[in-house]
């Protein structure tokens, strides 16, 4: 005798024998035991799962000699024909190819014909979905009304694009993929009976590239067993199906979970000559580190679907939560990527590493910044070189303080020129010193007009102490080096100071009352206090984060650290490291660190800074509400002030 395939000598002979449809063979089962049987049956699903041998068992149980029964017997002549596949009153319709209403007009007509061995004439028809919408309306009438006799067993992989008046008139079983797990279950207990030696993880590379059809993962079996020679290895299984070993993964998630480059280059090199479909290892890599959250955030989660439920818990406990999403995001990003990449190893390398160098907490910011040898042009912006020269140029100009009305006259002059003419910036004029007396003639009628607030300007200038430290110029670097001596002795009689102060000093002005505002809470002194000196402590990063939300108690040598569920839930052992490891750096190495769940109250660092925040934003609105200069601007330019766009000068305050 031939030799017959693993997909048709195991396919199933009774509903006990049928794997992972229990859903829909409780309801066909318990149908036939009270013999309420329906005239018309829709199976959908993917290939492999079991529509066409449900129906030929549901055909041996309405046909069985032995009468209607769940357990047909097997041995009468009915079942055996059945089982062998020529029994004359079960007939089998390929819709794919009788697609035509003259097939089904042949059907329609043979229906009101009476069976002729068995009790009921069955006609299992496949891929009905292939038929046309003629033959659809030349069926629907019989399949609504058919004789007591017919039953109408469908089966279809598509089953949108069945009409809905046909849905209308079946009972319909959807029929669910098989998962991994049934699948290295049957597989196990099929070669077991063949007496076929396998390797474990060989079944469950099988069982993943069936992709959840039961007689894929047969016809793979046969295609693995022929190809490691009547035996079937997890390396042979491997190579047939192109892919890489989840051994292979593993060690790749290895080398990124200990931070090794030269592992991860080697392993990548390694399996990449095998010529393995990158993408697909990508979403092996995205299943892993989704069932390692999910083990994470609800311990006890992770199934064993691949057979590496002990491989991924270990995981889960050994990986932070934040490289894992880490890992996650970046491997669904790479996957993306591959379509555009040049190639694709280059792009799965490219993905590794990024999840390599990019890991939360790992240092890899400063190679760059010193990479140019000891001064490195990425450093220069970052120091912030604007407010450090700013200093030192009001620290070299104590001798002179009267000058400092004179550049106003110059700034406040140049706008008013800038209306007739063009020059950008009157640079080359220290001769002008010497002519400002038969320009500021020009001036008078604004200064007349405004004298009033002006006159409140100065005073508020020379109360708060050196008019520059208050009303501080934005663009004064090129006009410091202007003024002459002999001019600054005049600062009330140089009325054109005006449209420079309505631009430049409503920023810098509000500083005492933001000051002021921020000091409202009271604080200790001399002690370190937790909301107050928390920043002083030095801890970044999510640690930082976490235990900004926290409050604190001290007993003797144990700090506890009282944090709400929300955030306690992110905390983990390598951020308590970090914050026990900032806290003995402060107050000695016999600090022990307690961690519990709790409300932390309003004394956290995140709400004091909050309440700080909003005190300076407050402060800083309600200056620039009262600032005179704001208020003649919007009188006489009827201006209005965007309250949005204020914000506390931060800079002023370090």
């Amino acid at each position: 005798m031939s030799y017959q395939v693993l997909a048709r000598k195991w396919r199933p002979r009774t509903f006990e024998d049928m794997v992972g449809q229990e859903h829909v063979l409780q309801a066909l089962i318990h149908a036939l035991e009270s013999q309420r049987l329906h005239h018309a049956y829709l199976f959908t699903g993917t290939r492999g799962v079991g529509k066409t041998t449900i129906g030929r068992l549901l055909a041996r149980c309405l046909n069985c000699e032995t009468g209607v029964t769940p357990n047909p017997c097997g041995e009468c002549s009915s079942c055996q024909e059945i089982q062998e596949g020529r029994f004359v009153d079960l007939i089998e319709i390929d819709a794919a190819s009788r697609t035509g209403v003259d097939d089904m007009r042949e059907l329609t007509d043979n229906v009101q014909y009476a069976p002729t061995r068995g009790r009921y004439k069955v006609y299992l028809i496949d891929e009905v979905h292939m038929l046309t919408n003629q033959s659809f309306n030349a069926f629907l009438k019989t399949l609504e009304e058919p004789p007591e006799h017919v039953k109408f067993l469908l089966a279809t992989t598509d089953p949108q694009k069945l009409p809905v008046t046909v849905l209308s008139r079946c009972l319909q079983f959807n029929l669910k993929r098989m998962t991994p797990e049934h699948i290295a279950g049957h597989l196990r207990h099929v070669l077991g009976a063949e007496e076929i030696p396998f390797e474990e993880p060989a079944l469950w590379l099988l069982a993943r590239a069936a992709d959840g059809s039961m007689r894929d993962a047969l016809s793979l079996t046969d295609q693995a067993i022929a190809f490691g020679n009547q035996k079937l290895s997890a390396s042979d299984v491997s190579n047939m199906l192109g892919t890489i070993d989840q051994r292979d993964i593993e060690r790749i998630v290895n080398a990124l979970v200990e931070g090794d480059g030269p592992a991860l280059l080697s392993e990548i090199s390694r399996i990449s000559d095998f010529a393995p479909d990158y993408s697909v290892i990508l979403a092996d890599l995205l299943s892993l580190f989704h069932r390692v959250t999910m083990e994470q955030v609800v311990p006890g989660s992770a199934d064993n679907a691949l057979g590496d439920a002990e491989q991924v818990q270990a995981l889960a406990r050994k990986l932070s939560a934040e490289d894992a999403q880490l890992f996650y995001q970046s491997a669904l990003i790479g996957r993306k990527d591959l379509t555009i990449t040049p190639d694709a190893r280059m792009g799965f390398e490219m993905t590794l590493l990024r999840m390599l160098a990019f890991r939360p907490g790992a240092d890899r910011r400063e190679p760059p910044a010193i990479s140019s040898g000891g001064q490195s042009v990425a450093s220069e912006p970052r120091d912030e070189p604007d407010p450090a020269p700013r200093p030192e140029a009001e620290s070299e100009q104590p001798e002179t303080q009267q000058p400092q009305s004179e550049p106003e006259t110059e700034v406040a002059e140049e706008p008013v020129r800038e209306a007739s003419q063009a020059p950008a910036q009157p640079e080359p004029e220290p001769e002008p010193t010497h002519e400002p007396e038969p320009e500021m003639p020009a001036a008078p009628p604004v200064a007349e007009e405004d004298a009033s607030w002006l006159a409140s300007l100065d005073a508020q200038a020379e109360t708060a102490g050196e008019y520059e430290e208050n009303y501080p110029l934005s663009d004064d670097a090129p006009v410091t080096e202007e003024p002459p001596p002999d001019v600054a002795d005049e600062p009330v009689d140089q009325p054109a100071p005006a449209p420079e102060p309505a631009f430049v000093e409503p920023e810098p002005a509000p500083e005492p009352a933001i000051e002021s505002a921020v000091e409202q809470e009271p604080v200790p002194e001399g002690e370190f206090v937790w909301h107050r000196d928390f920043r002083s402590l030095g801890i970044v990063g999510m640690p930082g984060n976490l235990a900004s939300h926290g409050a604190m108690s001290r007993d003797g040598d144990v700090i506890t650290l009282t944090i709400d569920e929300g955030h306690a839930r992110l905390l983990n052992s390598r951020h308590e490291e970090k914050i026990l490891a900032a806290l003995r750096n402060r107050f000695g190495d016999s600090i022990q660190l307690r961690t519990e769940h709790g409300n932390p109250g309003p004394h956290t660092p995140a709400a004091y800074e909050e309440r700080q925040r909003k005190a300076r934003q407050e402060a800083a609105e309600a200056s620039i509400r009262q600032d005179p200069v704001v208020k003649s601007i919007v009188e006489r330019f009827e201006a209005r002030v965007v309250e949005e766009s204020i914000r506390p000068a931060e800079t002023s305050r370090r």
